[in-house]
């Protein structure tokens, strides 16, 4: 196997194996929203010959405004379009990175609390978020089903769902930031909620992916190298391609 051989994934096929991940890029504007600027930066890629291109992370819900020019999903679809029509026309597929930060987020934008799992304080500017509501929980699961509409409706060949690092997903995944006595301290349950409403909003023809913190670096609670087989494996039933 060669990293220049097709890859059939979601009933699609990419060119090759080379991804392109999602990263802060800065390119955005006051609205919130792709630009022609994002647009030109990942057909460069795509006529660069990266098969797969994931996009800047979207926030899902208006609580999550992570930096200055974070897109917000349910303003992207304009972007989505015209970004999967330039980088489909160098046969790449588009995938739409979901996310929300949860307490690794910041205030600074929204003058709102931080979400998350309960109320840890954030390791970097120790800002205390808001121990999340089962309403407030009920609303970002909504509203990854809600972006994950906006993208294929775009063009978009997939969605990717952020449990990585500064993510919501994974701070409930986490012994670190979730401290629930609820029936969220089944710390997969956010996550397998979030990929099943996903996956229903999505049909079963498009890509969804899961972006997964493997190591912590935190053995006395976080997620270990150990662990993670056995998180992926757990959730990979849960409609994963």
């Amino acid at each position: 196997m060669r990293i220049s051989t097709n890859l059939d994934i979601g009933g699609r096929a990419a060119p090759n194996r080379i991804m392109f991940g999602p990263h802060v890029t800065n390119l955005g504007d006051d609205e919130r929203t792709f630009t022609s600027r994002h647009v030109a930066y990942y057909e460069r890629r795509a006529r660069g010959g990266c098969g797969i291109i994931v996009t800047e992370g979207a926030s899902v819900h208006a609580s999550d405004w992570p930096y200055e020019r974070a897109p917000l999903a349910d303003r992207c679809g304009d972007g989505w379009r015209a970004i999967a029509g330039a980088c489909h026309a160098h046969g790449s597929l588009v995938i739409a990175a979901l996310d929300h930060a949860g307490g690794q987020g910041s205030s600074a934008f929204s003058q709102l609390p931080l979400w998350a799992p309960s109320r840890v304080p954030e390791v970097n500017s120790r800002e205390v978020p808001k121990w999340m509501e089962k309403t407030d929980i009920d609303d970002v699961i909504t509203g990854f089903g809600d972006a994950a509409r906006v993208a294929m409706s775009a063009g978009c060949d997939g969605v990717e769902i952020n449990a990585g690092q500064h993510s919501l997903v994974r701070q409930f995944m986490s012994g670190l930031t979730n401290h629930r006595g609820d029936e969220f301290s089944d710390r997969l349950l956010f996550a397998r909620r979030v990929i099943e409403t996903v996956r229903h909003a999505t049909g079963p023809n498009a890509i969804v992916g899961l972006r997964l913190s493997c190591d912590e670096l935190a053995p006395w609670a976080g997620i270990t190298p150990e662990m993670a087989p056995n998180i992926a494996a757990e959730l990979s039933v849960c409609g994963l391609d």
